[in-house]
C-alpha cells in the first residue's frame, strides 16, 4: 500500500510530496528536492520569519 503525503513546498507554495520513508520531499511543480530534516528546518524557519514580520508590524502601529 502506496501512502502519499502532501507537503507545502517551500520554493513555489504548490503541493510537494513526501515518500512513505519521511526521507525525501519534492516538488513536481517546481523541481524542488530536499531530505525530510531539511524540508522541516526551512519549513520552521519560514514560520519563524513570518511570525516575526506579524509581530513588528503589530508593535510598530501600536506606538
Amino acid at each position: 500500500m502506496i501512502i502519499l503525503l502532501d507537503a507545502k513546498c517551500p520554493k513555489c507554495d504548490n503541493k510537494a510530496q513526501v515518500n512513505n520513508d519521511l526521507t525525501i520531499v519534492k516538488c513536481e511543480h517546481c523541481g524542488y528536492t530536499d531530505n525530510y530534516e531539511n524540508y522541516i528546518n526551512m519549513m520552521k524557519t519560514i514560520a519563524e520569519n513570518l511570525a516575526d514580520n506579524f509581530q513588528f508590524r503589530g508593535n510598530g502601529s501600536s506606538q
